[in-house]
């Protein structure tokens, strides 16, 4: 009886485990291969119990996930980890340097902090808010723009 008890105590760790690594944002192999756990037995445990279903789906939503799409997480590992590359040197390899994506790094960064390092969306930002506070109309009217362009053609084919 007290192993089944350790057994039990010992798998809610290792689920426990998986759950908070898919809150940090991993895959949901990688957070497998952390818990230490087969991700076809823990497919088959969301698909039997409905709480550990809850909980898994509330992990993937949880505010501290920063990505849940495989693209964002790609472009976050080339801005960060880099990617290997071989170096050769007369036909052979000498080795592997990391290479990394310093405008992928600056993507991720204008599109998590905006204010800080967009500054074409912070000057918009700066525009707007003090014709807001002036009372101006911000909105554009195409109508109107279209009409004096089309005038403009009009008189330059003439």
């Amino acid at each position: 009886m007290p192993a089944t008890r350790y057994q039990k105590r010992e798998r809610a760790a290792q689920l426990a485990v998986f759950l908070k690594a898919l809150s940090l944002g991993k895959t949901k192999k990688a957070a497998a291969e952390e818990a230490e756990l087969c991700l076809r037995s823990l497919y088959r445990l969301r698909q039997t119990d409905a709480m550990f279903a809850e909980r898994w789906q509330a992990a993937l939503a949880a505010p501290d996930n920063p990505a849940t799409d495989p693209l964002e997480l790609e472009a976050q590992r080339r801005a960060v980890t880099g990617t290997e590359k071989p170096i050769f040197r007369g036909g052979a390899l000498v080795g592997h340097t990391t290479d990394y994506s310093d405008s992928m790094l600056m993507f991720l960064l204008k599109a998590k902090y905006p204010e800080k390092y967009d500054r074409a969306k912070a000057v918009n930002a700066k525009t707007e808010a003090s014709e807001n506070a002036a009372g101006t109309d911000t909105s554009l009217n195409i109508a109107g723009a279209r009409d004096a362009l089309l005038s403009k053609f009009a008189t330059a084919a003439q």
